[in-house]
């Protein structure tokens, strides 16, 4: 059996944790049957066809002749034989679907509405498993403003058997545009069921640090002196108590993590395996990566996650304290980490248990969807 995947691939490991959640789910269901997964990185839509295929010929094309690509590739897209149609069906891998300027995004047309929608028209099914919001966290929106938007929404939930979502903003705007959408948490919260957590003596606190506390500003004037000194100070009074260590997804966090404190270790896992395994004897976290502290939650570990923008009410969906970052306070900071470390069993055991509900309704959804 061939399954499609809508993913991204190689920006960042939180991407990875959400699509192995998804493979776990997935192998489940279909037990006993042989599963090919076909991932197609949607920052690179066109990766959905074979080198061969014509489509890629308009690629070659001078640079400022991009209406002709597009024209090209829209009428070539029509000879089919793109990846996906060899499979048996598509699963999107949760991530921010609606945000302010969606319907722009470089995979619409050439993956869902030249692929996906074809192949949905064809019988194929589609799963939107995990889909989240993306708004500035000052003014999130109560519905879809932009038509163009909407239409692109509405045209990719039409073209999805089932769209699971994990926060509420995403679960509002999908009802205002007519659709209801069941609310599951992120799917990386099972990325860490392959991996045994340990209990550990060891007093290690975590830290997860972006320069802005977050991905983007979004125009929300956040001073990134003011977030990166705050977590000096977090830092110094931490490890009065506690060994401090720095866990980074990519390059640039490795080197601002450096900036922060030379003299904490980081660690910059390669992949799930090393991940897990070198968060094994972490008792707590602070994170501004949300795909981090749903890693962390993976495990069993509680941690705090501080962020800019509406993916802060992924984290509010397992249970975790969160916090947008002007509201970041040392002290507040300091507050929500002891009242975690206090309650590290329980919430350990809570995170565990929500983790196999979710691994349940997840694989409920699929075979119900599918009327297996």
């Amino acid at each position: 059996m061939r399954i499609g995947l809508i993913t991204t691939i190689g920006t960042n490991i939180g991407d990875d944790f959400i699509r192995e959640g998804l493979c776990l789910v997935l192998s489940e269901v279909f037990k006993g049957q042989q599963l090919k997964f076909v991932m197609v990185n949607k920052h690179q839509p066109f990766m959905v066809y074979p080198r061969w295929h014509p489509i890629h010929w308009p690629q070659m094309l001078p640079r400022g002749r991009n209406g002709a690509k597009r024209i090209i590739a829209k009428l070539l897209s029509g000879f089919g034989l793109s990846l996906f149609d060899s499979c048996d069906l598509i699963v999107q891998c949760g991530a921010p679907v609606v945000w302010a300027g969606c319907s722009r995004c470089e995979w619409a047309e050439p993956l869902w509405y030249q692929v996906v929608g074809r192949l949905s028209q064809k019988g194929v099914p589609v799963l939107n498993l995990g889909a989240g919001s993306c708004y500035l966290w000052e003014k999130p929106p109560r519905r879809v403003n932009d038509e163009r938007d909407a239409l692109y929404l509405k045209k990719i939930l039409g073209y999805c058997r089932i769209t699971t979502v994990r926060d509420k903003v995403a679960q509002r705007l999908f009802e205002s545009l007519g659709q209801s959408c069941p609310l599951i948490p992120c799917p990386a919260l099972l990325a860490g069921r392959p991996f045994i957590n340990r209990p550990t003596d060891e007093d290690f606190v975590v830290i997860n640090y972006m320069e802005k506390g977050g991905h983007y500003d979004w125009g929300q004037n956040i001073d990134p002196t003011v977030w990166k000194n705050t977590v000096k100070v977090v830092i110094e009074r931490i490890r009065k108590h506690y060994q401090v260590l720095f866990l980074c997804h990519d390059q640039k966090e490795y080197r601002l993590a450096f900036e922060v404190n030379p003299t904490i270790p980081r660690v910059l896992p390669k992949n799930s395996q090393e991940y897990f395994s070198m968060l094994s004897r972490v008792k707590v976290g602070l994170c501004n990566r949300l795909h981090a502290s749903i890693a962390l939650a993976s495990i069993g570990i509680p941690s705090l996650a501080v962020g800019t923008d509406t993916r802060l009410l992924m984290v509010e969906a397992v249970g975790l304290p969160y916090l947008y970052v002007k509201e970041a306070t040392v002290e507040r900071i300091e507050e929500v980490l002891q009242h975690l470390l206090i309650s590290r069993e329980k919430e350990c055991e809570r995170l565990r248990i929500l983790r196999e509900q979710t691994w349940d309704e997840y694989v409920e959804v699929v075979k119900k969807t599918l009327c297996l």
